[in-house]
């Protein structure tokens, strides 16, 4: 359920389906043909497209409530301080889901939307914070139990990935290492989508470069 009235998703464009999918189902909405959710990608947002986007979002939900889900591959600067108050004040009923590449979220808006974790909740954020508090041969361990179990191993390594993210994503103002370890994430998710990525070697490479912590 989607309770706040913005937020921000940091990855790949290519998960941008899956994110409209996820946020209309958190909202129980269907998302063929529903008027209600705006769901637009664009290889370039500025400050034109900003101001657009501000202007449709005036515009009335027929249902009372409506799902913006906007997806970019390159955001200026200028357009992200228009949307300042946007991200702050949404019209009354409007939810807004932003997916940026990592690191290039403003402060100023990251401060008023909060992450969007895709498929959240499987995997607790608890062992995630466990897991970077370790030093590598106890991460290695970690990893090892993560993957015994073969049924559902894809699964358990993304939910897993999400769950370090979120934590990362939570402290990224603490060190350039942590904008870069987000920057590993997204690259070692884009692997897991591969018919049959090595789940443990791309574990295992999160586990040598993610900060401790």
């Amino acid at each position: 359920m989607l309770t706040h009235h913005a937020y921000i998703y940091e990855g790949s464009v290519a998960q941008f389906d899956a994110l409209v999918a996820d946020a209309a189902a958190q909202m129980g909405r269907e998302t063929v043909g529903n008027p209600d959710i705006y769901a637009r990608l664009f290889d370039k947002f500025g400050i034109d497209e900003a101001r657009a986007l501000s202007q449709q979002a005036q515009l009335k939900s027929t249902a009372g409530r409506g799902l913006f889900v906007i997806g970019v591959s390159v955001i200026s600067t200028e357009a992200q301080q228009s949307l300042l108050k946007l991200v702050e004040e949404p019209p009354a009923g409007v939810v807004l889901v932003f997916l940026l590449p990592h690191g290039v979220a403003l402060p100023t808006i990251r401060s008023r939307a909060q992450m969007y974790v895709l498929d959240a909740g499987k995997t607790s954020t608890t062992e995630a914070k466990k897991f970077l508090s370790l030093g590598n041969k106890e991460r290695s361990a970690m990893i090892t139990v993560l993957l015994k179990d073969e049924d559902g191993a894809k699964d358990r390594a993304r939910d897993f990935v999400n769950a370090l993210e979120a934590v990362l994503f939570a402290n990224i103002e603490k060190s350039v290492d942590i904008r870069e370890g987000l920057t590993d994430i997204t690259k070692v998710r884009n692997y897991l989508s591969d018919r049959s990525p090595s789940l443990k070697m791309l574990l295992e490479h999160l586990a040598a470069v993610l900060p401790k912590f």
